[in-house]
């Protein structure tokens, strides 16, 4: 690539008699395109070698990588907004514990979240983030009952990004790539410009979108008659559907499949309060609707009460409803207990 990079150079100069240089000055030049390509090349690879990082982060506790494990990343990302910010990324727990606390709530598995668990065990990739006390001991290789207590975290633990990773993400381009990576990670990607507003890095990053199988979309809209499977909205605009989309019930990156199996047409709003665990299915294909939905007497608020129990709209005889082992996967990982 860099001898190619070189010839252009050459070529595009030669192809232009009137203004071929000195090979001195040639030379120069081609120096110059060298030493840019080379930048970029570096630029790239260092971009790529903290991606892998951020994506081997140790977030499961089994060998099941289909879970979700969503705390780890949401700390990473709270702390790339600080440091974008301008803000230091070295912050105590007790500072940083009720602020963590809304933002892991918001983004949920099960009950209750204990900001202690990610704020020290991601200190087990020191490549990333560290967590020492006062007497500058290592918090995350400390007894669990220790390392663990509330108390002595409030009283004693501070953090850090590691300086060669603090440093990386002030490059705008490996910024981007990382905050994309760990949306992914865990993530729909209808949730990803919620996240970045949360963490205040909506301004600063764009979101990538993952490559999926063109004909998902497709099928799932095709297999539903353009309607959306919970509300039967069914807006079109010069004869083609507004606002409907093909949602996966289990996640693709934690092994959903592009299959109709997988897939159910949703609204905007459905799709969305789907993604966000507020709204979900059993095994019947009866919808859900989480108790922590807040319902005011809108007329909006008394359509989500309809849902409550109703069944999906079932789709066209020769396609497969969604699959006992997809909704079981949303039942646990996205959908907030307990419903109504």
């Amino acid at each position: 690539m860099r001898q190619a990079h070189s010839g252009i150079a050459k070529l595009l100069l030669l192809e232009h008699p009137r203004h071929l240089l000195s090979s001195l000055a040639l030379g120069q030049l081609v120096g110059q395109v060298d030493r840019l390509w080379n930048a970029e090349a570096e630029a790239a690879a260092r971009a790529d070698y903290w991606v892998g990082k951020v994506q081997s982060i140790r977030r499961f506790a089994n060998k099941n990588k289909d879970t979700r494990a969503p705390y780890k990343p949401l700390l990473l990302l709270w702390l790339i907004g600080r440091l974008a910010a301008g803000h230091s990324t070295e912050v105590s727990f007790k500072e940083s514990e009720q602020d963590l606390k809304q933002l892991m709530r918001g983004h949920r598995l099960g009950r209750s979240v204990r900001v202690a668990f990610p704020f020290v065990y991601l200190g087990s990739d020191p490549e990333l983030w560290r967590v020492k006390d006062s007497s500058d001991n290592d918090v995350s290789k400390m007894p669990q009952q220790t390392k663990e207590s509330s108390v002595f975290l409030r009283q004693e633990a501070v953090g850090s990004l590691a300086p060669e990773f603090e440093l990386a993400l002030h490059d705008p381009h490996v910024r981007s790539r990382v905050v994309n990576a760990l949306l992914h990670l865990e993530f729909p990607e209808t949730l990803h410009e919620q996240i970045l507003q949360e963490v205040n890095l909506g301004h600063l990053v764009a979101r990538e979108h993952s490559p999926r199988d063109p004909r998902f979309k497709n099928v799932v809209l095709r297999a539903y008659e353009e309607r959306c499977s919970f509300c039967g909205y069914d807006l079109r605009l010069g004869g083609s559907p507004v606002g409907i989309d093909a949602a996966h019930v289990q996640m693709r990156s934690k092994g959903g499949p592009d299959r109709i199996e997988n897939g159910l047409a949703l609204c905007v709003q459905h799709h969305r309060l789907f993604d966000f665990g507020a709204l979900g299915l059993d095994q019947d294909h009866r919808i859900l609707v989480s108790e922590h939905l807040n319902l005011s007497e809108q007329e909006s608020a008394e359509r989500i009460k309809d849902l409550v129990g109703a069944r999906i709209r079932k789709p066209l005889r020769r396609y497969r409803l969604p699959a006992a082992e997809h909704i079981d996967w949303h039942s646990k990982n996205l959908f907030k207990h307990p419903a109504r």
